[in-house]
């Protein structure tokens, strides 16, 4: 029998192109999406954090399974037809809540999800271990639109230092121009939630979602929410009147810098450089927290920033946007934000898994 086989010339081309570092998927409506493959490692093979022999990244692990690979939006997301894309020299879709970016991400069909914190903490560290600093908007760069200049820029638009492996063609932008929402993590009162691995890419990802996991901070066991001995961010005094000052990783939290449940952006913010993240524990904080980019695995000369509330449910941006200066960066992350909070500055990226392809 003749097998006819229809070649996709737009996905030869950015494959041909990229060395096959790229490949573009097409979507539940037919849309194409650019993604770059980021092959499954190992903690131990980069070298950058002491791990077992052979663990690998959550970001690998999807329903205890591994991945050969994760596809992960080369470009900020634009919204087109209710599916968030992954499209060059576009605007980024912004003022968007976590909730529209979510679904729209999981309306491209089977796989596609919106980029989740342990998928955006394996690139992180990927980088690290290249010894890869990339740059990006962070300083109101800009484009003409309209009878104004919007400081947000188009999609890729930037130069190979904008882009995660220096290349023309690695992943742009994760590094300022807008922040992008993750899934997966969230602080809730204070208390840091994950969903286990990389589930995030098929879970429930709402408020009261039983994928919600607690961290044990004394040997890193998923435990359930509101347990003790869970990781919490404590602030390091009761002031409620503005900038709180550096974050404190801990067991009990002794100040709330904001009412109990509530998840107004009430002042009080605790804002501080992820290197000077400290902790009240007896040892080193969990291996857990480190591969997720939640606290320092070593002193970067970066100066990527921590906010956050520890009070009320506070979901996950990362990266900084185009006014954020020095604080922008890869490790750079925002837990001060409700799920309903929707911005000119806020935007997201799609990603996919191959559900058929685990192997």
């Amino acid at each position: 029998m003749l097998t006819l086989l229809i070649k996709d010339p737009q996905r030869a081309a950015v494959e041909k192109a990229s060395d096959g570092r790229q490949t573009v998927l097409y979507t539940a409506k037919g849309q194409p999406s650019h993604l770059y493959v980021v092959p499954r490692f190992t903690v131990d093979a980069h070298g950058a954090i002491n791990a077992p022999d052979g663990q690998l990244h959550p970001a690998f692990i999807v329903n205890d399974r591994p991945l050969s690979e994760v596809f992960y939006g080369v470009y900020q997301g634009v919204l087109r037809n209710n599916e968030l894309l992954s499209l060059p020299g576009q605007l980024p879709s912004r003022d968007l809540d976590f909730d529209r970016c979510h679904q729209a991400a999981r309306a491209c069909g089977q796989g596609w999800h919106l980029s989740t914190n342990a998928e955006r903490s394996a690139l992180a560290l990927w980088c690290l271990a290249q010894g890869w600093s990339p740059q990006g908007n962070t300083e109101q760069a800009g484009v003409p639109y309209g009878a104004e200049v919007d400081p947000v820029m188009v999609s890729g638009a930037g130069p190979d230092a904008w882009r995660h492996d220096l290349s023309p063609h690695g992943i742009a932008d994760l590094c300022g121009n807008i922040w992008e929402w993750q899934a997966g993590l969230r602080l809730l009162d204070g208390e840091v939630h994950v969903i286990a691995n990389n589930n995030a890419a098929q879970a429930d990802v709402s408020r009261d979602s039983p994928a919600w996991q607690a961290i044990r901070l004394s040997d890193s066991a998923l435990v359930p929410c509101g347990s003790a001995g869970s990781a919490k961010f404590d602030a390091p005094n009761p002031n409620r009147e503005g900038n709180a000052g550096i974050a404190i990783l801990a067991e009990q939290i002794l100040h709330y810098n904001g009412e109990l449940g509530s998840d107004a952006n009430t002042p009080g913010l605790l804002d501080c450089a992820f290197n000077q993240l400290r902790s009240t524990l007896p040892t080193e904080p969990p291996l857990l927290l480190k591969l997720l980019g939640l606290y320092p695995h070593r002193d970067l000369p970066d100066g990527d920033q921590l906010y956050l509330r520890n009070y009320g449910e506070r979901l996950l941006l990362r990266g900084g946007a185009w006014y954020s200066g020095s604080n922008a960066g890869l490790r750079t992350l925002c837990l001060s934000h409700p799920r309903t909070h929707a911005s000119l500055t806020v935007g997201a990226r799609p990603a996919f898994i191959e559900s058929t392809g685990v192997l």
